[in-house]
């Protein structure tokens, strides 16, 4: 018998059909996941034709659980700020520095202090 490189034997009719089957499931399952995506295209573009409103689509989309949760997560990620009040800023700035607080406080401590001199008169001489 003789052997050629590179060339593989013809598949039986058993496979070929078991390949066409598998080929089949394939393209129906494509053929559903398009419909399921054209439809949620559809019901998007309803949506927004019909709102005008962003907030409202975000809404939306992360209200579907259908939808992935990337798709959910990023929906309401951008729509809390619109949703939900920013807590007031604490930050208060009264135009003075720690230091310049403490600096002074130092000052009129050192100033209220009476100053004291602790020195000896020289001694009288006897003339």
């Amino acid at each position: 018998m003789e052997f050629m490189v590179g060339i593989e034997p013809m598949a039986s009719q058993a496979e070929l059909e078991n390949l066409i089957a598998r080929q089949t499931d394939c393209i129906r399952s494509q053929i559903n996941r398009i419909a399921e995506l054209e439809a949620e295209v559809d019901r998007l573009n309803t949506a927004i034709a019909g709102s005008h409103d962003a907030l409202v689509v975000l809404q939306e989309l992360y209200s579907n659980r259908r939808n992935p949760p990337s798709v959910i997560m990023r929906a309401a990620g951008e729509a809390i700020g619109f949703e939900r009040a920013k807590p007031p800023s604490v930050a208060i700035n009264a135009g003075v520095s720690l230091y310049d607080v403490l600096e002074r406080k130092r000052l009129e401590r050192f100033q209220a202090k009476p100053a004291v001199i602790d020195a000896k008169p020289p001694a009288a001489s006897a003339n």
